[in-house]
């Protein structure tokens, strides 16, 4: 009877515990394509056709974002506009530190999957990404 108390109390503790942060930055790579943002009043704007989508590349703690311009034919096009930013950890959560020369903003990742990408700016705005992988693209812009 106590080996059963022990056991049951050892899985109570164990479910209990601290939960372990899930974002895995190698799911960052890759076509990411805008589905909805949820605004600071929980309103949602939906997107439902997109011109455009992004590619990102993480390298370390460094990476690049860029805007992949799709036509209806099925072809694509790489804009020329490098956004370059950082990534860092606090507190167990990951940011996006964003820079151009215009702008520097940060924003959290809230999810990160092999299907899914949520950042959350430092405005309150939720940008609900999926994934791509009907686009392959090399970190130089050329299809793979």
């Amino acid at each position: 009877m106590r080996k059963i108390f022990f056991s049951l109390f050892f899985l109570i503790l164990l479910s209990c515990s601290e939960k372990k942060d899930n974002i895995d930055l190698k799911f960052l790579n890759g076509i990411w394509e805008i589905q909805k943002v949820v605004l600071t009043d929980n309103s949602v704007k939906e997107y439902k056709i997109n011109e455009s989508v992004e590619q990102i590349n993480i390298n370390k703690n460094k990476g690049t974002r860029r805007k992949v311009l799709l036509f209806y034919n099925g072809n694509f096009v790489l804009n020329n506009i490098i956004q370059e930013f950082r990534m860092e950890q606090k507190d167990k959560k990951y940011f996006l530190l964003n820079h151009t020369q215009f702008s520097e903003w940060k924003e959290v990742i809230e999810t990160l999957n092999d299907s899914e990408l949520v950042l959350k700016n430092e405005q309150g705005l939720e940008y609900h990404y999926k994934k791509r992988t009907d686009i392959k693209l090399g970190e130089d812009g050329k299809e793979i």
